[in-house]
């Protein structure tokens, strides 16, 4: 093998012809297949690139149809580096994404930080990585999840409803694997892709054992439903028919903050807080509570914004949903031992909303695995998944910590003193003007050498000058518990600045 690893694949397969579907252009077949096992957010961006890299590619979903749960999603620009690339898809993103101000507040409204821009959207700072598009970060997970259905159905992406995957196994000498259903009926292909969300069974091929979840402690209340139900509410009814843009509001106070989105459509709601001891509760879309019980919940009610009670108030009854929030140490493989499994989303990482990361991530995840496959080539696919995963697991694992200690910029009562000193929220260039795909092919064969030989390889996709560490629940919670802000111990350790 020569020195950067590159002889053992074919970097390039020239074309032998044009092909153009819907205004994309796709790359020669590889000759290789991918099972993706979920058809979330991340599910079909992976569908969507593995076509667009020459890979044959189908879905399955244990949903009977395309009804995604949830309610609004924060999506950053690394999500959005290769949506040049479909034409349709694009100006639908334009008409279902929301450019919002952010403001923060304190629980009765009044701002500590007035209207702002997101970060990557305000003049002077670093050009993002999906530059010239502008990124309006807010939309309806429901809304952005029809708008990936659609172009893989333009794209004629086979995508087959009401599949549950118990297990999952891998053939080494065949270089497959296979996903298996609750049914029995056995769905095989070289690359397997574990889309399927926290409670994936591809543990078993990845870990050997299940991953535990921790409570955290904390629950989000959460919900979306149409501005029409404001119409005579006294405050937030003249807000929205005075609304000039969308606006994104958190409310922050001791041990409980809560987030407000109005556009002219939407209203969603997250409301963080301590909950009860409750063994049962747990991460997941099926418990919901009434508009009573929610606002009995808020400290000393009375003393919030009229605009965070009225949306309570209003909301259709039953409709929030109570997420207990739970946390899996960060695990760092993700991949079964010959390759041919992958986890991919929230199966490999999963987040707390205070990194407002997540969908992000998963998304960066879809844009380097199927450009990780098409360098590997068909013979080179198990090898491909694992340079993956050494070019993202420290990546997410970092953004992970990031939103663990952001808990403590939320949830606390801040004067003005404290946020010039300490922006909340405050993320880094080095976050959101990244190219996961550009970074895959820039780095693949100098990580498959490193995986392959052990020559030197170091991640450059965290803040500069970071001196990245493996962390975990555990030790977190010690430090807090010993008094560390571990939030500043975190953001000075490398450049993150925006500019």
């Amino acid at each position: 093998m020569s020195s950067n690893g590159a002889s053992k694949f074919t970097p390039g397969i020239p074309a032998k012809e044009n092909i153009i579907v819907d205004g994309v252009l796709r790359y020669p077949a590889i000759g290789s297949k991918a099972l993706i096992v979920g058809a979330g957010i991340a599910g079909m961006m992976a569908a969507l690139e593995c076509w667009r890299k020459g890979i044959e590619v189908e879905i399955i979903e244990k949903a009977a149809t395309n009804a995604p749960f949830g309610d609004g999603v924060l999506i950053g620009p690394s999500a959005f580096t290769t949506f040049h690339h479909y034409p349709s898809m694009i100006k639908e993103y334009e008409e279902i994404s929301h450019d919002v101000q952010l403001s923060f507040a304190g629980r009765d409204g009044t701002p500590m930080v007035s209207l702002q821009e997101f970060e990557w959207n305000r003049e002077g700072v670093a050009l993002t990585s999906a530059y010239p598009l502008r990124i309006k970060s807010l939309l309806g997970r429901r809304s952005f999840t029809e708008m990936l259905l659609s172009q893989c159905k333009r794209l004629g992406i086979p995508i087959t409803y009401g599949v549950t995957i118990e297990n999952y196994e891998e053939d080494i000498s065949k270089k497959n694997a296979t996903a298996v259903a609750l049914d029995g009926q056995r769905y095989t292909a070289d690359i397997v892709v574990a889309s399927d969300g926290l409670g994936t069974k591809s543990h078993a091929l990845t870990l050997g054992r299940p991953v535990r979840a921790f409570k955290t402690g904390l629950v989000v209340y959460r919900g979306m439903y149409s501005t029409d139900r404001l119409k005579d509410a006294p405050v937030a009814g003249d807000f929205i028919r005075n609304l000039q843009r969308p606006v994104l509001l958190a409310l922050v106070a001791n041990n409980i903050h809560c987030i407000l989105a109005f556009t002219k459509t939407d209203v969603i709601l997250g409301i963080t807080t301590e909950e009860e001891d409750d063994i049962n509760t747990t991460d997941s879309w099926s418990s919901t509570v009434s508009n009573a019980t929610l606002l009995s919940l808020l400290p000393e009610p009375e003393t919030w914004s009229p605009l965070l009670r009225e949306a309570i108030h209003h909301a259709p009854d039953q409709s929030i949903v109570r997420w207990s929030l739970c946390f899996r140490n960060p695990q760092p493989c993700w991949t079964s031992t010959g390759g041919h499994v992958i986890q991919l989303g929230d199966s490999a990482h999963s987040f707390l909303p205070t990194s407002a990361n997540g969908a992000t991530q998963a998304l960066e995840d879809a844009l380097s695995l199927p450009e990780c496959l098409r360098l590997g080539g068909k013979e080179g696919l198990g090898v491909a998944t694992k340079v993956h995963e050494l070019l993202r697991y420290q990546r997410v694992s970092l953004i992970q910590h990031f939103g663990f200690v952001n808990i403590q910029d939320f949830h606390r009562e801040f004067d003005q003193k404290a946020l010039q000193k300490y922006p909340l929220l405050l993320m880094g260039k080095w976050l959101w003007a990244h190219n996961a795909e550009k970074y895959a092919t820039d780095n693949f064969y100098k990580a498959c050498a490193h995986l392959e030989t052990g020559s030197p390889f170091e991640n450059t996709n965290l803040p500069p000058g970071h001196k990245w560490s493996d962390w975990t629940v555990e030790d977190e919670l010690a430090k807090q518990k010993a008094g560390v802000l571990t939030m500043l111990e975190l953001k000075s350790n490398g450049d993150w600045s925006i500019v």
